[in-house]
């Protein structure tokens, strides 16, 4: 999937031979373009310089159980460290040490690497929707989900249990998700929206995340008339 600076979520997908009944919601990718992606001045520029109603974010965790807002396992010496930095062997302390820099559209910008718990904080301090990634880490996967309730009770603490969306491409995390705590909303992520990815979604009730590519008017259709929301 492109790397993009926004998602467009689309509420109720309507079409170009139809009335627009809809008005889209923009999200932050990795909070936005103004910043180092995923850090807190990212996440606040999303809002307050794009406009952003929602915010997205990916999670890790580290060697002390912290969660924090990163897309890899690894921050890369691309982001101006001297040497790469496994966020599941350091210890919070020792990443939000570091300084990190990124240049998009030339201009360089810096950073230090941000908790969930404080991107939380400007969810719920800019009233916008907190959209979180989970993607690949120790205790949150498809075969252990041990470290979502942690991830939780921070989503509780900041009173965003109704508003968080859940999004993955994972089917055993959000199939724990749905089953333990049934108050958040799941975003499946995928390519397109398959028969049998309709069928899974339906049963789970659980709404799709799809690749602009692979959404087609007909599925989506087909995913409204079950009550799900679409995600593009």
């Amino acid at each position: 999937m492109k790397k993009i600076n926004f998602l467009l979520m689309l509420l109720m997908l309507a079409f170009a031979t139809e009335a627009l009944a809809w008005k889209p919601i923009m999200i932050g990718h990795r909070g936005s373009r103004t910043g180092v992606e995923n850090t807190e001045q990212a996440f606040i520029n999303g809002v307050t310089k794009h406009g952003c109603q929602a915010l997205e974010c990916d999670v890790k965790v580290t060697s002390d159980k912290k969660y924090v807002c990163w897309h890899d396992d690894i921050i890369t010496t691309s982001f101006g460290l001297s040497s790469n930095c496994t966020i599941y062997t350091n210890t919070l302390a020792t990443l939000q040490s570091k300084t990190l820099t990124q240049t998009r559209k030339s201009v360089k910008y810096t950073g230090k690497i941000c908790t969930v718990d404080r991107y939380l904080e400007i969810c719920k301090q800019y009233d916008v929707i907190p959209v979180i990634e989970l993607k690949w880490a120790v205790g949150i996967n498809s075969n252990d989900m041990s470290r979502f309730p942690g991830l939780y009770k921070l989503i509780e603490k900041h009173g965003l249990v109704e508003e968080a969306r859940i999004l993955t491409s994972m089917q055993p995390s959000l199939e724990y998700v749905r089953t333990n705590y049934p108050k958040l909303q799941c975003q499946y992520l995928c390519y397109e929206v398959t028969q049998a990815r309709y069928e899974w979604c339906k049963k789970w009730g659980i709404n799709p995340s799809v690749q602009t590519g692979g959404l087609t008017k007909a599925m989506a259709r087909k995913c409204h008339e079950a009550g799900m929301e679409v995600a593009c």
